[in-house]
């Protein structure tokens, strides 16, 4: 355990300071899904997507290409945007090329998404 800060206001202790996993582990599981609900709502923007494009995802269908089509772009499109060719976008969507971490960003801003979610969904 970890030696706790403590704050004074004048005289006396007014805050202790300890390591957010050593806090955690003092409070109930239901206060701990209160705070996951809290930080999860704070990180919310906003961004929906239907049904359609998760069961894709978990169906190990190609990020890119379900985020593609989500937002309406040919692959010519996507691919003029990037500065690549189509048939590089048709290899990249087929698993047969990988991205570089440059194109990976340039495509993630392309189609509002993280980096990470250009990644394939594990399949079990």
């Amino acid at each position: 355990m970890t030696k706790p800060q403590i704050i004074y206001q004048g005289d006396e202790p007014a805050f202790v300071v300890v390591p957010y996993a050593e806090w955690l582990a003092t409070i109930d599981e239901d206060q701990a899904d209160e705070i996951a609900l809290e930080q999860a709502l704070a990180a919310d923007d906003g961004t929906r997507y239907p049904q359609e494009v998760i069961t894709r995802l978990m169906d190990g269908e190609s990020p890119i290409r379900i985020y593609r089509e989500f937002h309406e772009l040919t692959q010519e499109q996507l691919a003029e945007k990037a500065g690549v060719t189509k048939v590089y976008i048709g290899q990249l969507e087929r698993g047969e090329r990988n991205m570089s971490p440059k194109l990976r960003a340039k495509v993630a801003i392309i189609l509002d998404v993280d980096n990470d979610d250009l990644t394939p969904w594990a399949q079990d």
